[in-house]
């Protein structure tokens, strides 16, 4: 059963990142966007353990995100030596057009009745440790 329910997710989520790759955007791109929180600057070492990776490749995906207009680094407000990144308004609306495009789910789901989704939902919700969203 885990693995059946593996192999959905993940065949869903290659297709999906084949479609953002037409758009220029790579796997670790989407990640570091997607755990950028709108509004809140951070700093490279704070990016760096949020994405679980070295100052070196943080440094590069920012770099990345930069030339793309989708960050600004900028100093940290109580320590001029921190460089500090934040999303810009581009930045943003990338971010939450990607978020609902990888979020989108698997056609599959179009072939379930309402019963079978709210029954699932509850079981994820059980799974996740979490109260079941009513959406």
């Amino acid at each position: 059963m885990w693995q059946a329910l593996y192999d959905l997710v993940l065949d869903h989520h290659e297709r999906r990142l084949a479609q953002i790759a037409a758009l220029g955007i790579t796997p670790g791109d989407l990640k570091a966007l997607a755990r950028l929180v709108p509004g809140e600057p951070a700093s490279m070492r704070t990016l760096a353990e949020r994405w679980r990776c070295d100052a070196s490749t943080a440094t590069w995906l920012v770099d990345r995100l930069e030339k793309r207009g989708f960050v600004a680094r900028g100093a940290h407000a109580t320590d001029r030596r921190v460089k500090s990144v934040v999303l810009t308004a581009q930045g943003e609306q990338a971010r939450l057009e990607l978020l609902n495009q990888l979020y989108d789910p698997p056609t599959a789901f179009e072939h379930l009745s309402k019963s079978d989704v709210a029954a699932l939902r509850r079981i994820i919700s059980r799974l996740a440790g979490r109260p079941a969203q009513h959406s």
